[in-house]
């Protein structure tokens, strides 16, 4: 099969690897599809804790099922399948709880396995057990493939109780901002505004129907949340970029009873911000973690893909080969559009 290795940073090569082999207990699938996150991009720029190379990158997988070890799981050779990437054991305290997501043990397809920007893959049990949802007939995988950063806005929301009436403040206007904002909307939010400095971004937030896209170059943030709440605050902060630091000049935009979700990883230079917990506790505001998708969620994102409740067709914005995949790279590391997608 042929395969995108990362053998260094930097270094990403098309490379004949032999066909994998169907594990015990597990599945053999063809990939379909397999969209770019802009983790991909960073690990493959800068290298990643958990990233031995050489490694296949690539965590937002569809495939379809070309052979089947798992007898009794519902899975038959044919079916297209959405992959949720974690490997998780399914019996420590988090996975007993249905939060899998922070398993004790828990490995990820393309960083510490191998990914989907390659022909084929081979998932292991767990991934049978609960990481698969069968797609129907007649479903374009690429427009799954986004179930997976679905599945993450998800979690973010329901952390940071996103629900009828708020006013969420979203930062970055990228894909992930855009699916934050459209979400957002199916969950009740009143009033939504995107804060963006990229021109092409600022047009593409302008597709979710936001109530405002703030020009992040030319307008003050805080001003325009004042202005757009009456002085009040955002009930929800959403910062969808590692680009901002998560500090307390954020927590000071929030409505009494806010809260803000550390949504993006921060970069390690702004991991050790100070917030005024004083404020925090008259203003009853709450700072939350959020970070990628149980299973549970994962499922969730499939079913409001699949059944039209949410449509991102549109974030999609470059559609490779694997022979385009250094074009796709750079699409989304210089962020020329939103979304790019390798299909097979």
């Amino acid at each position: 099969m042929r395969a995108a290795v990362m053998s260094a940073p930097g270094v990403l090569e098309l490379e004949d690897l032999p066909d994998p082999t169907c594990p015990r207990g597990g599945v053999l699938i063809e990939v379909k599809a397999c969209a770019i996150c802009g983790t991909d991009v960073k690990m493959l720029q800068n290298g990643h804790r958990d990233l031995i190379c050489p490694r296949v990158l690539g965590h937002e997988i569809v495939g379809r099922i070309v052979e089947g070890d798992s007898p009794g799981m519902g899975f038959a050779d044919g079916d297209l399948v959405q992959v949720w990437p974690g490997i998780a054991c399914g019996k420590c305290r988090p996975c007993q709880r249905g939060n899998d997501s922070q398993c004790r043990s828990m490995k990820i397809l393309g960083f510490n396995l191998d990914g989907g920007f390659a022909e084929m893959m081979a998932l292991p049990a767990e991934s049978t057990r609960r990481g698969l949802t069968i797609l129907g007939a007649g479903v374009d995988p690429a427009l799954l493939a986004l179930a997976e950063p679905l599945a993450c806005c998800i979690n973010g929301q329901e952390l940071a109780r996103v629900s009828k009436g708020d006013t969420v403040l979203i930062i970055g206007g990228g894909p992930v901002g855009c699916l934050h904002a459209l979400l957002a909307r199916i969950r009740g939010a009143e009033k939504i505004i995107i804060s963006e400095l990229l021109e092409n971004r600022i047009m593409a937030a302008l597709r979710t129907q936001a109530d405002r896209v703030v020009d992040a170059a030319s307008e003050s943030l805080k001003e325009v949340v004042s202005e757009e709440t009456g002085g009040q605050g955002a009930d929800v902060i959403l910062p969808s970029t590692p680009e901002v630091k998560v500090d307390d000049s954020m927590m000071r935009m929030l409505a009494p009873r806010g809260r803000l979700c550390i949504f993006s990883g921060p970069k390690v230079e702004n991991g050790r911000e100070t917030v005024d917990v004083r404020s925090m506790h008259y203003r009853e505001t709450t700072l939350v973690g959020a970070y990628g998708s149980t299973s549970r969620l994962n499922r969730e994102a499939v079913r409001m893909i699949a059944s039209g409740e949410l449509d991102p067709g549109w974030i999609i914005t470059k559609r490779s080969s694997l022979d385009g995949i250094d074009d796709a790279m750079k699409h989304s590391g210089l962020r020329l559009g939103l979304k790019a997608v390798i299909d097979f």
